[in-house]
């Protein structure tokens, strides 16, 4: 009677705890899923400043009258292009005769020339004396000086109106117009501000979730007025400004005249399209500031196992946050009733 006894207990606690890992396991009914890569329609865009790296005030080496300066805040201008010019009227007639003078020197020397062969000849054959021959050579030399002199005469009056004129030094837009037509320039007074257009940069700040991802060199696109103009990282600072994140700099690959310094623009990342591992909301669990996933791990006997795991995280987008540390790509993370798993570090499923 008492063998019977204890098998029907043996019976019974079977079934209770058959019973019993039955409603454990249904009371899990847990879903899996995979980390998923940042999407392209999310791609990460950062707001950023056109800075010129070409910026040059300037002035006249003369002082005078303004009598031409017809460009205006915002107008593109064109490398050698003459942006203003004082009153020249003096030394442009001064200009105008020395080229004369040169053109009458020119005359000269051609006639001294062609006379000092004839007379060249005529001594080689005993036609004329020694000193008819000097008295020719010497004419023709002394022309050929007056040439030299006459151009550096010509010279220098061009140098005079050069000082006379603001030339753009490179392609660029006007920044700054500080004087007018009819004002008095001085020597070294600012008349224009150009900005170069063929040393351009863009510059963003990047939070500490992403500057680690981001290289020298990286591909990145700068978007304006809904046009994209291509460009790379050239420069990624070292340590955190004003805890602002950290400043990038891109260059731009081609020059762009449409951007000028000063402008808004967007720049897209193209490094960081992908890469980025992000879950939704709904697989991430915290206690206090630490944050958790359940990683589904596959056991040597094939059985399975669901081990909490602490991940580092980042910003969240779209309901869904990024991972920065704790989970890779292809790692199997439980993304629905997290509740039943929570207090348990391990369990067998």
């Amino acid at each position: 009677m008492n063998k019977c006894k204890i098998v029907i207990l043996l019976i019974l606690l079977f079934f209770v705890s058959a019973c019993e890992n039955y409603n454990s396991r249904e009371n899990y009914n847990i879903e899996y899923i995979k980390p998923m890569y940042l999407p392209d329609e999310s791609k990460l865009i950062f707001h950023g400043m056109i800075k010129s790296q070409l910026i040059s005030n300037l002035s006249f080496q003369t002082e005078g009258k303004i009598t031409y300066l017809p460009f205006s805040k915002g107008d593109f201008v064109k490398k050698g292009q003459v942006l203003a010019r004082l009153d020249n009227t003096l030394y442009k007639i001064q200009k105008d005769e020395q080229k004369a003078n040169l053109e009458n020197a020119v005359i000269q020397y051609n006639k001294s020339k062609n006379y000092f062969k004839r007379m060249d000849i005529l001594h080689k054959e005993g036609g004329i004396s020694d000193n008819d021959w000097e008295q020719a050579y010497f004419e023709y030399k002394t022309n050929e000086q007056q040439i030299k002199i006459q151009k550096e005469k010509l010279n220098y009056f061009n140098k005079e109106l050069s000082y006379n004129e603001i030339v753009a030094p490179y392609d660029g837009y006007i920044a700054s117009k500080v004087a007018e037509v009819g004002s008095y320039a001085k020597i070294g007074d600012v008349i224009l501000v150009i900005n170069g257009t063929n040393k351009t940069q863009a510059e963003i700040m990047v939070d500490s979730s992403y500057v680690n991802d981001l290289k020298i060199n990286d591909q990145v696109s700068v978007i304006y007025n809904n046009s994209k103009f291509q460009g790379h990282i050239s420069h990624i600072s070292n340590t955190s400004i004003n805890s602002g994140g950290y400043l990038v700099k891109i260059n731009l690959d081609s020059v762009y005249p449409n951007l000028k310094d000063g402008m808004s623009v967007d720049v897209e990342l193209n490094s960081l399209k992908s890469g980025i591992l992000y879950l939704p909301l709904s697989a991430v669990d915290s206690e206090g500031e630490e944050k958790y996933v359940y990683k589904i791990l596959q056991t040597k006997d094939n059985a399975a196992q669901v081990v909490k795991t602490k991940v580092e995280t980042g910003e969240i987008i779209n309901e869904k946050i990024q991972i920065i540390n704790g989970v890779g790509e292809n790692d199997l993370v439980v993304s629905k009733n997290l509740n039943t798993l929570r207090g348990k570090n391990k369990i067998k499923l």
